[in-house]
């Protein structure tokens, strides 16, 4: 239980910083608050396939959030980390799959990634092609994440779900907030959602 508490102030410690500083706690507890993520996932894995594939998009994320931070501007780069890192977890999630699986969900994400998709389209000039690819990815995840929740009905499948949901919301946040127009509350709904897509993602390995 103290490792989760200590994830959540490592993370509150990142947040704060972004408004208030100092800029060195801004940099440190935001990768600090994965690696105590990826210290989880580490211990609760039984090293097989789903265990390992997690760890991959864990630390990807990693570095794509190391990227993102970066003084000069690493947007693309980081971009890339994250949409393996949603590969990985992609690979993760239909590996676990049970019955057979349903059309209507896919049908849905891709609705819902032509909308946003569609709403960033004015601010994104260069960025068009990156983007749309990160969509496909992420919805691509989540249609993965929901597959194994409806073929399997388990607590771990749930989870997997609702973390891949949240990671939707908190790179749209991000979306917004780069393309449309910065807003103040950007970075508090962006890394609160961020982290805790994270941790549900990792949860699922301590509910094997």
């Amino acid at each position: 239980m103290w490792v989760w508490l200590a994830i959540a102030l490592s993370a509150l410690l990142h947040i704060t910083a972004a408004y208030h500083g100092p800029r060195w706690q801004f940099y440190i507890f935001k990768p600090f608050t994965m690696l105590l993520l990826i210290s989880v996932a580490w211990q609760a894995g039984d090293g097989g396939f789903y265990h390992t594939a997690i760890l991959l998009g864990l630390l990807l994320s990693v570095a794509g959030d190391v990227f993102l931070m970066w003084p000069k501007d690493r947007f693309i780069t980081g971009l890339s980390a994250f949409a393996l890192a949603h590969v990985a977890y992609s690979v993760a999630f239909w590996s676990q799959l049970g019955s057979q699986i349903v059309w209507w969900l896919p049908a849905m994400l891709a609705a819902v990634g032509v909308i946003v998709f569609l709403l960033l389209l004015p601010s994104l000039g260069k960025m068009v092609i990156p983007v749309a690819i990160y969509i496909a990815v992420i919805a691509q995840m989540a249609w993965a994440a929901g597959e194994f929740w409806l073929t399997t009905s388990t607590t771990m499948a749930l989870l997997a779900f609702a973390g891949a949901a949240v990671f939707m919301f908190s790179d749209l946040c991000l979306a917004i907030d780069r393309f449309r127009g910065p807003f103040k509350s950007a970075t508090t709904m962006v890394m609160t959602s961020y982290f805790l897509a994270q941790s549900l993602i990792v949860a699922t390995l301590v509910a094997v």
